[in-house]
């Protein structure tokens, strides 16, 4: 098998790993979100940066190595396909690669299904939040403090909050 070949199974193999990693840390992020354990999220955070900066970095090999075979096999780029790939490999490690592809396929969905809970825990958590605040503050939403995306506008609360009876 040619090398280039064996080298792009082999990136496969290691995106799949750090996707099935991704997975756990999504799930993980979701226990944490739940039980608002933020310190735990916050370690999280970092983990999962360095997960996807690996996945950059493993991605951008696949496509050097995939642009590299082209030129070695005098095939146009926009014609090869992870299809025609597997048949122009022997069939032990055309099924190898057949299992690999099915797996991650596998773990970005499950992937995408996690984030979107967790972005909606967030989201919940932000409103939850801004109902609170509004209970002591609320002549000071106005303007909202929090955008939609969970970043803050600014410091413009006023100091209601000591003068507020409950």
């Amino acid at each position: 098998m040619n090398k280039l070949l064996h080298e792009l199974i082999e990136t496969f193999e290691r995106l799949s790993v750090i996707y099935d990693n991704l997975l756990d840390t999504a799930k993980t992020k979701k226990q944490y979100l739940i039980s608002g354990n933020i310190e735990g999220l916050e370690t999280l955070l970092y983990q999962e940066k360095n997960q996807t900066e690996i996945v950059i970095l493993l991605e951008n090999k696949r496509q050097n190595l995939l642009e590299r075979y082209c030129q070695e096999c005098d095939v146009k780029e926009n014609k090869i396909t992870l299809n025609s790939l597997r048949d122009s490999m022997d069939t032990l490690h055309g099924e190898k690669l057949n299992i690999l592809i099915g797996r991650l396929k596998q773990s970005l969905k499950q992937l995408q299904n996690l984030n979107e809970t967790n972005a909606t825990l967030t989201r919940y958590s932000l409103d939850v939040t801004e109902d609170i605040i509004k209970i002591f503050c609320s002549s000071a939403f106005q303007n909202s403090t929090y955008q939609q995306s969970g970043k803050v506008q600014g410091n413009e609360l006023p100091m209601v909050l000591i003068d507020t009876e409950i």
